[in-house]
């Protein structure tokens, strides 16, 4: 999982530098591999949805400016890349279906709006998933660490 790598200059012993663990969590079991609902990055997806959720109450305001409105649309660009890169293939496919469509210098405040509405509660049910996931993982590892060892195990 997690490991070090010498970190000094000239081969002298130093510092190591830790390698957290990466937790991936699979959301559901298809039958079709390819289809697996994976998460590699639930920590960044989490990240992803609070700053939707701040984004959201500024586009919410009354006016906004166009510089505000194309700040947020890189804004919301850059998040679905991130958001990409955090998914299986087939939570990344439904991403894609579910904008439909490529990134556009275009879209007015009224648009985006729905745009980051549709984001967010799309990745408020992949957050909602992945601390289910966990948590039916952490109930697993609480049973089994609470059954009595068998004799042949000792």
């Amino acid at each position: 999982m997690g490991g070090t790598q010498p970190a000094g200059p000239g081969g002298r012993p130093a510092a190591a530098v830790v390698t957290p663990p990466r937790l991936a969590v699979i959301m559901g079991r298809p039958a079709d591999a390819s289809r697996l609902c994976r998460v590699d990055a639930p920590d960044r997806v989490l990240r992803i949805w609070a700053m939707l959720a701040s984004a959201s109450v500024e586009l919410h305001q009354a006016k906004l400016r166009p510089e505000a409105v194309a700040r947020l649309q890189r804004q919301f660009d850059a998040l679905v890349c991130e958001l990409d890169r955090s998914l299986s293939p087939a939570l990344a496919a439904e991403l894609h279906r579910l904008i439909g469509r490529e990134a556009s210098p275009d879209l007015t405040a009224d648009e985006l709006r729905v745009e980051y509405a549709t984001l967010l509660s799309w990745t408020i049910g992949l957050v909602i998933g992945i601390l289910t996931e966990l948590e039916v993982a952490s109930a697993k590892t609480l049973r089994a660490a609470s059954r009595p060892q068998s004799a042949t195990s000792r």
